[in-house]
């Protein structure tokens, strides 16, 4: 049995080249339409935001340092009890 031949549409590069420049412009277009509803936060909040953000990382970070400091010490307790 023959295979039938499909028929495929090629655009040409012209059409395609439009169609990428279109969609990168609806793309950018609905962009600045969104980035107008965006409500941002007045210079206060924004400090009040940035020093809870350093705040809580020092203090995971020091969280993250104990618990490393405990378990390196139960590690060195286990390796001497056990040999």
């Amino acid at each position: 049995m023959a295979k039938a031949k499909r028929k495929t549409t090629t655009k040409s590069q012209v059409e395609r080249a439009q169609e990428a420049n279109s969609s990168w412009t609806r793309f950018f277009k609905e962009t600045k339409m969104e980035m107008k509803k965006v409500i941002w936060p007045e210079k206060k909040d924004m400090i009040h935001y940035t020093i809870a953000t350093i705040v809580s990382v020092v203090l995971v970070s020091f969280l993250i340092v104990a618990v490393d400091f405990v378990f390196n010490g139960l590690s060195r307790l286990l390796v001497t009890a056990v040999g």
